[in-house]
């Protein structure tokens, strides 16, 4: 799960729904900014959460639709992982940055994060790239942080290419998991959005 200030407690995610995040406002325990569509014929409540410290969260988080890598061979060189994410139409928030964590693997990954990559949908040849402000790894957890320049408005598909600098030696699954954050900068509220798993293999194994 995420860690930090920031990060989305399990009491705390009861308050994005609507029914959740309504009730605590009519109660005064809840949310600052509450933006409500037309509840005419066919329309949907759209919200975007705020808390009174100023943390930001989404109404309805993005899912991982996909991953996966096109060379799942063990030791392939400067392969690319790919992880597909669903922003709602109600999300309330632009995505504004994805961090991906491996899971406890049987040997670790370490990603470039120069070769990192975005594309809006699914990554064709010659299709223009996203553009985004920064890629980080972390030294201690080699978590991979994307930061989009400009945030992915609701109601996008998104698609991530993260390279290493190979695959791993020793064939299986590896799982990593995926959170994401709205706009808000250190005030945005994380939350895990699935697990991505990459299976590898011996060459005559597939």
């Amino acid at each position: 799960m995420p860690t930090g200030p920031a990060a989305l407690t399990p009491m705390e995610h009861l308050v994005f729904t609507p029914r959740f995040a309504l009730s605590r406002l009519r109660q005064g325990m809840g949310v600052l900014a509450w933006g409500l569509v037309s509840l005419g014929s066919g329309a949907s409540p759209v919200a975007a959460v705020e808390f009174p410290d100023g943390r930001v969260a989404f109404d309805l988080p993005p899912y991982l639709s996909d991953a996966y890598t096109l060379t799942p061979a063990v030791f392939y060189p400067e392969p690319t992982y790919y992880f597909a994410l669903s922003l709602a139409e109600r999300a309330g928030e632009p995505l504004e940055r994805v961090v991906i964590r491996q899971l406890a693997n049987q040997e670790l990954i370490y990603f470039v994060p120069e070769q990192t990559q975005a594309w809006p949908g699914l990554p064709k040849r010659d299709a223009p790239t996203l553009p985004l402000k920064q890629v980080t790894v972390d030294p201690d957890t080699l978590e991979i942080t994307i930061t989009f320049d400009p945030p992915i408005p609701p109601g996008e598909l998104v698609t991530i290419g993260i390279s290493p600098f190979r695959n791993p030696g020793l064939d299986g699954v590896y799982q990593f998991s995926v959170t994401a954050y709205p706009r808000g900068g250190s005030q945005a509220i994380g939350q895990e959005i699935g697990t991505g798993r990459l299976q590898f293999y011996r060459g005559s194994e597939r």
